[in-house]
């Protein structure tokens, strides 16, 4: 009678032993699939190339011999990591020639060739570079070996920092950013891991070891820093109300010393890239000033940011939102509201380190599943979750991974059509509201743009890019400067639509059913050049081609209208001179502030709606003067034109 009850006992002891047995081999198998996979993406050549320079000679420098030394690998090894042999050739001598920035590199201030990017990641890399160069393989392996060596750390401290934690959260945390981002050459995956520890640290109540991974993680991705002074937050949190804390008081104090030192180096190591910048380039962050633009922080991008039907958050992690509802539905109701606390207080964290990343220039930017930035600005939620998780039993946790999978291979479904990198397609959701319900997805213009154009390329105001449904096009992007139709009007007619959207980029959706009508001269259009109207009152330099500079402190307008029409909003293009970034804006003596000019158009106020005359006056503070010798210009606006749009 015992042989039967011992069986189910022997097999239940089994189980655990052949679920580790199992998700041991898996991933065994993701690691060869990734090193397989591993090929040039995104800012790899960069992070490559500084590995190269560390094995070398001990720096982050390109030099002539690290080109040579990329080019002498085996061709085959190129090949498999989609590195054209001449690449590197080409853009080391226009940097080094010309002083260009180009492929991430620029002129250091000492005439060497740097990466635009910090180096920490690339140092982790290096040995594992000496390595797969020693055995002549694809040399991008060596840093999708650095990215699952980080995963495993991080397996590790989660499984020492939550010992309840099992296979469920841990294939949960994978699901959810590494499972896509791991072959992925660049430190996304470092700064994920990061992100996650460094918020299950404040958690945990160790907040120098916040620091310490806060910083780590800000050394690639600085909005990181933030969590910095939430590590304070959350102290200050939990000695106001002890109720709210989810773990207990660390049972021994850690030492002053240890606290000290690890404070210290992770604040170090934040501050590290803007000190390094500034020493070889002379500025704080050269990727601030040449690729990010503050102006692109609107609303509309973080709308983007989480919910685009291409690759916002939502979208993209639905799993992440179904696990915050299994912890909030299955939790002790006595402690539902903590952890409603705690994953509010997430949600600030992931939008506090995400708001810097809106003005990033390359926003679609090779986005799997979800942008990089959305991967891990994210994990302070996950960290919530796994947190709240290992609390639950087993077929909870269950549950809540397999319908992680089951909406992550939704998600993938939607956004994977084919061959196609699915950062240049539509995805099926996005397609099919572009094809019958266009007015309702109106995204960032970049992402209509490179999924139209199924290139991911650099964008100019005179595209036109025109979304075609089953029936026909259905949506058209262009400038607000822009007056072309794509084609789709014959002369003498103008694109006309029911459905306008004005974003605050600048750019018009005219959205289905589109037509052309009879032009009606609803705009009034001026360009600068040498046939203009006398419209430069006073305060403007000589015109150059087809632009012209302001000059001085003020600069004035004379636009005269014609009779019987009402102004309804007033678009002045052009760009600024270096370092002016706005202008203070006067229309027949009203003030309307300081705006960007050429971002976008203007509204009339409504007393100058009926006015025959526009006397625009553009002001700029202390406007520099250009750096060749001689030229004693005062320069803060290069205007290429007017368009005055007029009311129906």
């Amino acid at each position: 009678m015992t042989q039967p009850a011992s069986i189910p006992r022997l097999a239940f002891a089994r189980a655990p032993l052949l679920a580790r047995a199992l998700a041991a081999f898996l991933c065994a198998l993701f690691a060869l699939l990734c090193l397989s996979k591993a090929r040039l993406i995104g800012d790899g050549m960069e992070y490559l190339t500084m590995a190269q320079g560390f094995v070398a000679h001990g720096s982050p420098e390109l030099r002539r011999s690290d080109v040579e030394a990329i080019k002498a690998m085996p061709p085959a090894a190129l090949a498999r990591g989609g590195l054209p042999a001449d690449l590197l050739e080409r853009t080391y001598q226009r940097v080094a020639q010309e002083g260009a920035i180009e492929g991430g590199y620029a002129r250091a201030q000492d005439g060497g060739v740097q990466a635009i990017h910090f180096w920490l990641y690339s140092l982790l890399a290096a040995p594992f570079h000496l390595l797969v160069t020693l055995l002549g393989k694809n040399p991008f392996m060596s840093l999708v070996a650095l990215n699952l060596a980080i995963l495993l750390a991080g397996a590790l401290c989660l499984r020492a920092w939550l010992p309840h934690i099992k296979l469920p959260e841990l294939a949960l945390a994978a699901l959810l950013g590494p499972l896509y981002y791991t072959v992925w050459i660049g430190p996304e995956v470092m700064a994920g891991v990061c992100v996650l520890l460094a918020t299950l640290a404040a958690l945990r109540r160790d907040l120098p070891m916040t620091v310490l991974l806060a910083g780590l993680g800000a050394t690639q991705n600085p909005s990181i820093a933030g969590l910095i002074p939430a590590a304070g937050a959350y102290a200050l949190l939990y000695r106001a109300f002890p109720a709210a804390a989810l773990f207990p008081p660390r049972p021994q104090p850690a030492s002053r010393l240890r606290a000290g030192a690890l404070v210290a180096v992770g604040i170090v190591a934040a501050a590290l890239p803007f000190l390094y910048n500034q020493a070889l380039f002379g500025m704080p962050s050269i990727i601030s000033r040449y690729y990010f633009d503050l102006g692109l922080v609107t609303p509309e991008r973080l709308f983007s940011f989480l919910f685009d039907l291409n690759q916002g958050l939502v979208i993209g992690l639905p799993a992440l939102l179904s696990t915050a509802a299994v912890v909030l539905v299955a939790g002790e109701p006595g402690r539902r509201r903590i952890w409603l606390l705690h994953l509010a207080i997430a949600v600030l964290l992931m939008l506090g380190m995400a708001l810097p990343t809106l003005a990033a220039t390359n926003w679609n930017s090779g986005a799997l599943f979800v942008p990089r930035y959305a991967y891990w600005t994210s994990m302070p939620i996950l960290a919530v979750c796994l947190a709240a998780l290992v609390r639950l039993d087993t077929r909870t946790r269950v549950l809540a991974l397999v319908l992680a999978v089951v909406l992550q291979g939704l998600a993938g479904y939607q956004a994977y059509r084919g061959r196609t990198p699915a950062f240049i397609a539509q995805g099926r959701v996005a397609d099919w509201v572009l094809d019958h319900a266009p007015r309702y997805y109106n995204p960032d213009p970049e992402i209509f743009v490179e999924r139209e154009r199924h290139n991911d390329g650099i964008m100019s105001y005179d595209d036109v890019v025109i979304h075609r449904g089953p029936d026909g096009p259905t949506k058209l992007l262009r400038y607000w400067s822009n007056a072309g139709d794509g084609g789709m009007c014959a002369p003498g007619t103008q694109l006309a639509a029911d459905h306008v959207v004005n974003l605050a980029s600048g750019w018009r959706y005219y959205n289905a059913p589109l037509r052309c009508e009879a032009s009606t001269n609803a705009a009034l259009r001026i360009a600068v050049g040498p046939s203009m109207p006398d419209i430069l009152a006073g305060g403007w330099s000589s015109v150059e081609g087809s632009a012209v500079w302001t000059d001085g402190p003020r600069s004035s307008l004379r636009v005269q209208l014609p009779a019987g029409r009402r102004v309804a909003y007033l678009g002045i293009d052009g760009r600024y001179f270096d370092g002016v970034r706005a202008s203070r804006v006067r229309i027949n003596g009203i003030d309307l502030g300081e705006r960007e000019l050429g971002r976008g158009l203007l509204s009339i106020p409504p007393a100058l709606a009926s006015a025959p005359q526009l006397d625009i006056t553009l002001e700029h503070t202390l406007p520099p003067r250009p750096p060749q010798a001689g030229d004693q210009r005062a320069l803060g606006f290069f205007l290429r034109g007017v368009l005055v749009e007029f009311r129906p």
